[in-house]
């Protein structure tokens, strides 16, 4: 029994679609003046550095209580949780002192991460939602 192979004559190169001459000369990337005479260079960890920020410490939230569409504003700081969001706004409106959930950019949030988990920019929106049981 013979079997048959392909050529593969649709992969082939003719000589006139061949790149000529050399390759363009690649452009040199500058470089610190420190490392001219050196042959290698490490990265080490300074102690006592102040970490790099990412903004503002203070962000301003606003929580839309969808049940009666009243916007509650307040300022947060980024190392502040999403539970001690809802104890300012339960200060503000007590009303919903029973189940309390809150979403932010469409998903919802739990009473454990920090406005800096969410990544959250200088202001953010944060919308209260009611968790229907049954199907």
């Amino acid at each position: 029994m013979a079997t048959e192979v392909d050529c593969g004559m649709e992969y082939f190169v003719r000589p006139w679609e061949c790149p000529k001459g050399d390759p363009p000369v690649p452009v040199p990337q500058p470089y610190h003046s420190v490392f001219v005479k050196s042959t290698h260079a490490s990265l080490q960890a300074v102690t006592g550095a102040e970490p790099l920020s990412s903004g503002p410490a203070l962000i301003k939230v606003s929580v839309l209580n969808a049940s009666n569409t009243r916007m509650v504003p307040m300022d947060l700081d980024k190392s502040d949780t999403v539970g001690k969001l809802k104890e300012k706004f339960l200060q503000q409106c007590p009303d919903h002192s029973g189940n309390l959930n809150l979403a932010c950019n469409g998903k919802p949030v739990l009473e454990s991460q920090t406005l800096n988990e969410l990544n959250l920019k200088e202001s953010a929106l944060f919308v209260t939602y009611q968790r229907c049981v049954g199907g």
